[in-house]
């Protein structure tokens, strides 16, 4: 299973299956929310005495972005997002103190945005 399908997998009973990788939908021009957005932000293919390592074992960052109409239903929203990403095995590390909440005034969302990073070479 690629990692996107783990990500996937892991997000999507969160929001009756609105998780979309990169960008939403055109149609509707407001996505339907709650909703995650999730990028992949890069990998660290991890050397060992053996050569190079390979995808499976690439350190990845991804960030996930929360969108919802109210400020209090994004909270919640972060709050099972963190939730997910650190039950999966080896989980997503959290990568910061305070998630960014913008609002977003183009769509009239309150967003969440997080990094996490994986770390299967440590494992």
């Amino acid at each position: 299973m690629s990692v996107e399908q783990v990500v996937y997998g892991a997000l999507s009973g969160l929001v009756s299956n609105r998780v979309h990788a990169n960008v939403f939908p055109q149609v509707p021009s407001v996505p339907i929310t709650p909703a995650i957005l999730f990028t992949f932000a890069g990998n660290i293919v991890t050397q060992d005495i053996c050569g190079a390592g390979t995808d499976d074992v690439a350190d990845t960052r991804v960030q996930i972005d929360g969108y919802s109409t109210t400020f209090d239903t994004m909270r919640a929203l972060r709050l099972q997002i963190l939730a997910a990403m650190a039950a999966l095995n080896p989980p997503f590390i959290w990568q910061g103190d305070n998630p960014v909440a913008p609002y977003d005034p183009d769509l009239k969302l309150h967003r969440c945005s997080m990094d996490f990073v994986q770390y299967p070479s440590s494992t």
